[in-house]
């Protein structure tokens, strides 16, 4: 490729791909607001990506993770480093450049990963177009490095987006180049740094140097190459937006990408990690993490079956986990984009593709509660609370259980879904949801399942449902159970405070226990506090309180020897309650422990005890929460 031809279709991407055409978007923030995110987005809800390329050649008989294997490989304190050596070569002449060449992926096939997706029942899917190390699947006149010239010779990204859409899903394209400025820096010491590879290494800087203009250009420019070649519905970019492109090129990426779609009567959407960003355009993403809570706006997030980069042996998430996480960020406004790394050769292991057809099995079956839905009033109830929202936080999450609901509602309202993430037994009550009146006909049907589902209004006027005792042949799922309501008028139960933004959850082991027995165990996956056999032992928290006013206060019990009772005392005001017996020391009650008016924010002295020592039963403690009353 000469360098006058690089320069001319430079020259013509940085115009915009829609040339001299009217644009309706100027590349500033203010304009840029303007754009609103696609409703085919918020319908989707779920999508299929891959991390696959020269790493995945490198990693491919390594049982150890490294998704950043061409810069670790230059930096000697990783094992990387000597793997580099012991499989390739040395780096002063043998570096990623040459693990490019032996990536040719003889086993890639497009039609069979874009069968799989469909199968797996993705709305939408498409490849990493362009990762860190800055090579591009695709047939480009922008570099030499590129999936058409180099390796597999064949233009990766062109056969995707044909197979894609032609299974009826929605082609999107990742971009992480915006990093590569970075990302190549310690390979300026080995063979990077001779200049006749500068078109994938990047010019040698020392670390800390702004990004060129050259740089840059050539960032836009491939960006615009992939809309216009191949038009994505969905671009997603990766940090390196915020951390190293400049606003001006940040503003024009978007200006372009969405006065290209005006050009062409397109609805897009681009992805990005800022909320610096966020707060003028885009649809915000989470890094293998989710909100915690309902939002007004529609987000993404990206995570994966297990690794990004496929390695020998990979650990992967099951279905169930998958499923529930699916259903907990679609109730909550979200959509999943979900990462399947295919081996160096192109092959999707025999794991991976059980994973999801699994999933794709679950859809199938519970799919009108997910698909083309929007949030109910709140997004679920349950015991299982997440700790926090934003990125990199799924190594905290505990596991739902049945307990745990999760709600959608189809788009005109009519229909609500009530999801359970697991398979619930004997009567499951929907706290949240108070029932104001009901036609005739109003009904409650398991889906996949064609036999009657029963249900009752209580005092409380919370909806019961009479889970059908169903033996494992004839269960329509093994993950999530949906249930359809249709004909019920409903609205939120006092309990839905609880589920709002502004409640506060107070967990067992932040506890400081006064005593020598009381503990804090963990059962099934949930810990409680337990061993509360002394009457004189007592259980503390310091809660912090963000606003003045009335709280209301419950916790969740159980008393196997029961009834029992309990003191509360906090902000110098005290309630004592009774707690019934239950059913063993698994079948949890919640008990109102009455409203607290707090005087101004701020922490308080939160204590539980036995109110009688005399009548104590032990009692387990598995989670308090209070809310604003108001």
């Amino acid at each position: 490729m000469t360098r006058l031809v690089v320069l001319v279709a430079l020259a013509g991407l940085l115009a915009g791909p829609t040339g001299g055409a009217e644009k309706p978007y100027e590349p500033t923030w203010e304009s840029l607001a303007k754009h609103t995110p696609p409703e085919w987005f918020r319908d989707a809800k779920f999508g299929i990506y891959t991390h696959w390329g020269p790493i995945s050649l490198a990693t491919m008989h390594s049982e150890r993770d490294s998704g950043w294997y061409g810069q670790k490989m230059y930096m000697p304190k990783a094992w990387e480093f000597k793997y580099h050596q012991e499989h390739f070569g040395d780096q002063k002449t043998v570096g990623y450049k040459d693990v490019i060449e032996r990536f040719t992926a003889p086993a890639f096939d497009a039609d069979a990963w874009a069968d799989l997706f469909q199968r797996a029942g993705a709305r939408f899917a498409g490849p990493v177009a362009i990762h860190h190390e800055n090579f591009a699947l695709w047939d480009s006149a922008l570099t030499e490095w590129d999936s058409a010239q180099k390796g597999p010779k064949r233009d990766i990204t062109g056969e995707l987006a044909r197979a894609i859409r032609a299974r009826g899903m929605r082609f999107i394209a990742t971009f992480h180049h915006g990093f590569t400025w970075q990302y190549f820096e310690p390979a300026y010491a080995y063979d990077a740094a001779d200049p006749a590879y500068a078109g994938l290494y990047g010019e040698p800087h020392k670390p800390g140097t702004p990004p060129s203009k050259a740089f840059l250009d050539q960032w836009l420019a491939k960006v615009n190459e992939v809309v216009t070649k191949y038009e994505p519905d969905l671009i997603w970019h990766d940090f390196g937006l915020g951390r190293v492109v400049t606003p001006e090129y940040q503003q024009r990426m978007f200006a372009d990408y969405y006065n290209w779609a005006a050009a062409h009567g397109r609805q897009v959407g681009v992805a990005h990690k800022h909320h610096d960003i966020h707060a003028h355009t885009g649809i915000i993403d989470f890094e293998r993490g989710r909100e915690d809570r309902l939002t007004p706006y529609p987000w993404l997030t990206d995570t994966a079956i297990g690794p990004w980069y496929y390695y020998k042996n990979p650990k992967y998430k099951t279905v169930d986990e998958i499923v529930d996480v699916l259903v907990d960020i679609v109730s909550k406004n979200g959509c999943m984009l979900l990462n399947v790394g295919p081996d160096g050769q192109g092959r999707i292991d025999d794991q991976a593709r059980a994973i999801l057809r699994g999933i794709g099995d679950w859809l199938k079956v519970n799919g009108e509660a997910i698909y083309d839905t929007r949030p109910w009033l709140v997004f679920g109830e349950g015991p299982t609370q997440q700790t926090r929202g934003g990125g990199h936080m799924e190594g905290t999450d505990k596991g739902y259980g049945p307990r745990d609901i999760r709600f959608t509602r189809s788009k005109d309202g009519r229909t609500l879904y009530v999801i359970a993430l697991g398979r619930p037994e004997g009567d499951l009550v929907i706290r949240s949801m108070q029932v104001d009146g009901a036609s005739a006909d109003a009904r409650v049907a398991l889906l996949g399942h064609d036999g009657a589902v029963g249900h009752a209004v209580d005092a409380g006027k919370r909806l019961v449902i009479r889970v059908p005792a169903l033996p494992p042949d004839r269960r329509p799922s093994d993950h999530a159970f949906a249930f359809r309501l249709t004909g019920f008028d409903v609205s939120l139960g006092p309990d839905a405070r609880f589920e709002m933004p502004g409640a506060v959850t107070v967990p067992p082991e932040k506890v400081t226990l006064e005593g020598t027995k009381v503990r804090v165990q963990d059962v099934g996956g949930r810990p409680n506090i337990g061993a509360w056999d002394n009457p004189k032992e007592r259980c503390h928290w310091l809660v912090w309180l963000q606003r003045a006013g009335e709280w209301a206060v419950r916790g969740e019990f159980t008393s196997a020897p029961g009834p029992s009772g309990l003191t509360m005392r906090l902000a110098g005001q005290t309630h004592t309650v009774a707690v019934p017996k239950t059913d063993g020391w698994f079948k949890q009650v919640w008990v109102d422990l009455g409203t607290v008016n707090v005087p101004e924010p701020g922490v308080y002295h939160l204590t539980l005890e036995p109110a009688d020592a005399a009548a104590w039963k032990p009692v387990n403690v598995w989670n308090l929460q209070l809310a604003p009353a108001e």
